[in-house]
């Protein structure tokens, strides 16, 4: 085969590989907590960084739908995607523990460990309708960007997961006998996927 046929040996080179290693991911804080870092000075307006260490980009499908014709079976696309399973994240604790602290707090305003409610507006005081114009429907989901990186540090492609919010924080393993690096877990719900190439 001439080299031609392949357009441009560099690009389709087997040595241009993605890294598993080059990753980040990052987020704005909901709107809920957004309203809370007004009176509590532990959470800052900024955009979270979290060093992850492990996660999954969960498979993306478009089922096929069978249909009967004349004694045989046809596939064609259902035009449809099926729910997403949770996003689950290992993540590294950093030493001042905020980034911990930032995700119980979105935790505890889903449901507040001490009265068992719900810390946002009070669902039942508007409508549905009145609540998706406003906003309040979704004031504690978030957009989550997975960054992944080539060996310069440059953004390649971005996994947005939209009208994300937090569901399960880890636990934390204390060993005294080891001196490594705290981790710990987080697992986000979503309702889209989106993919951004940024070569």
């Amino acid at each position: 085969m001439d080299l031609c046929d392949l357009g441009n040996p560099t690009v389709q080179s087997p040595l241009n590989i993605g890294l598993k290693d080059k990753f980040v991911l990052v987020f704005n804080l909901p709107r809920v907590l957004k309203d809370l870092s007004k009176t509590d000075l532990n959470i800052s307006e900024e955009p979270i960084q979290i060093s992850i260490f492990g996660t999954v980009v969960p498979d993306i499908q478009i089922p096929t739908q069978e249909i009967s014709y004349l004694g045989q079976t046809y596939n064609t696309t259902s035009y449809t995607r099926p729910n997403y399973p949770p996003l689950a994240v290992n993540f590294v604790i950093d030493n001042q523990f905020k980034n911990y602290w930032i995700l119980w707090k979105w935790l505890a305003i889903l449901n507040s460990p001490t009265e068992s409610l719900y810390n946002g507006t009070d669902p039942k005081l508007y409508s549905w309708k009145e609540r998706i114009l406003d906003g309040t429907l979704t004031e504690y989901q978030t957009n989550l960007s997975l960054l992944c990186k080539n060996e310069y540090n440059q953004t390649i492609i971005e996994f947005k997961y939209l009208n994300a919010f937090i569901t399960n924080l880890g636990g934390i393993n204390y060993d005294y006998s080891d001196s490594d690096i705290i981790k710990s877990s987080v697992n986000f719900q979503f309702s889209q996927l989106d993919v951004n190439y940024k070569p």
